[in-house]
């Protein structure tokens, strides 16, 4: 894609995006505060001065309640091409600075040894399986769950039977909201995919909500937050419901906003950061 087609397209996906904000009725500032992005960021997408990032694409998609593809729709003007997303997010690679491969990267020698790493890797899977089930935890793969049961240990609690809205119980049987970020992907808390005012009260009825942050597979820390400090976020999401919304798709919580309001439970002062 040459430079005039690239900037071409981005300001066909930003007028397409403005458009379909002001048919909802969303100012910048709604918008930008639903994608946990400054207005001076909506602002640069809007005027096709900025290319925004797959992930934003994504939680733009989101916001305006439509399809990746039908938000994607730009390709009516004849000059862009039928292959708009990939282009804009991947600019070519000129062949030069692509290096042949002078030989396989895996050998016999190479996969045996892969083998046999792989062999003692599930041996320690197995084990972490079995400490997970204890937890209430089927399977360390799915939905964090490696991440969930550390969280679990290090504060005492149990998967709650269901896992339906409130994640953990303690030894009361008192109910917390448990939720994992990884904050070199995302700097926000993802809530529900159909969040609804069923989900809603049970959000604000739980003891506690606790967030645990993680850079990859490295946890960093983790907030105990009330939720009353989070009740804003609650009252706005009732009043999209309550305005003709039957449920949300996934609306977040931004990070700063848990580091402000939570109270860091882990790691410990005395422990360090």
């Amino acid at each position: 894609m040459t430079s005039a087609k690239y900037e071409e397209a981005k300001q066909l996906f930003g007028e397409r995006v403005q458009v379909l904000r002001r048919e909802r009725g969303i100012t910048q500032e709604q918008f930008a505060e639903r994608l946990n992005k400054s207005v001076e960021h909506i602002s640069y997408i809007e005027r096709g001065e900025r290319a925004p990032s797959f992930e934003t694409i994504l939680d733009i998609a989101q916001a305006l309640d439509v399809s990746v593809s039908y938000l994607m729709n730009v390709t009516h003007q004849a000059e862009v091409s039928t292959n708009f997303l990939t282009e804009l997010q991947t600019p070519v690679v000129p062949p030069s600075l692509v290096e042949p491969v002078e030989e396989p990267i895996n050998t016999t020698k190479e996969r045996r040894s892969d083998l046999e790493r792989l062999q003692t890797a599930l041996e320690a899977i197995r084990e972490l399986q079995s400490l997970a089930n204890e937890y209430g935890i089927n399977d360390v793969f799915q939905d964090n769950g490696g991440k969930v049961l550390q969280v679990l240990i290090l504060l005492g609690l149990r998967i709650s039977p269901g896992r339906e809205g409130n994640d953990a119980i303690d030894a009361e049987e008192n109910e917390y909201e448990l939720k994992t970020i990884n904050k070199l992907l995302s700097r926000s808390v993802t809530t529900h995919h159909h969040l609804n005012l069923d989900i809603l009260a049970k959000y604000r009825a739980v003891k506690a909500w606790y967030i645990a942050v993680y850079e990859g597979i490295v946890l960093k820390a983790i907030y105990k937050v009330d939720p009353a400090s989070l009740e804003p976020k609650f009252s706005y999401w009732e009043s999209r419901i309550l305005g003709g919304i039957e449920s949300i798709n996934n609306p977040k919580i931004p990070l700063k906003l848990i580091e402000k309001e939570g109270d860091l439970v882990y790691p410990k002062v005395d422990e360090g950061t």
